[in-house]
């Protein structure tokens, strides 16, 4: 099923995706995650986190910027949102561009990590929304 929030998202993000892609060793930051997730199986993420380490999480599962330009409609769609749902949305910019696919098959290796760690950031920023006031 489409989800309408998690399109817009990708649409929005997938220039700045490819470029982190191409300004960075895939490959090396996907061995990375993959060693981070291993090791770190029970990592929850921080809504403000500056680590380069988990960029990949947090540039690819949240933008506050784009989180906040949605209405409550929006926010609550977006709410209850899976990962699976995003990387359907990322999957047609895979047939175009190698780099999207290879993040989509690395985020579909590792869904059920991906998915407890959007839980917990998401949590952590829907408490964030709700004390600026948002109806969420």
């Amino acid at each position: 099923m489409t989800n309408l929030v998690w399109r817009r998202y990708v649409s929005e993000m997938i220039e700045k995706w490819l470029r982190w892609c191409r300004n960075v060793h895939l490959p090396s930051h996907i061995d990375v995650m993959n060693r981070f997730i291993a090791l770190t199986p029970g990592y929850i993420p921080k809504r403000d986190t500056t680590d380069s380490d988990v960029a990949l999480v947090k540039d690819m599962l949240w933008d506050e910027q784009f989180l906040l330009g949605l209405s409550d409609k929006g926010l609550q769609v977006w709410a209850n949102s899976t990962v699976g749902e995003l990387v359907d949305e990322m999957r047609p910019y895979g047939e175009r561009f190698p780099e999207i696919e290879v993040i989509c098959d690395f985020m579909d290796s590792n869904l059920s990590w991906f998915e407890r760690v959007y839980a917990f950031g998401r949590a952590d920023i829907i408490k964030f929304l709700r004390s600026e006031g948002r109806n969420i």
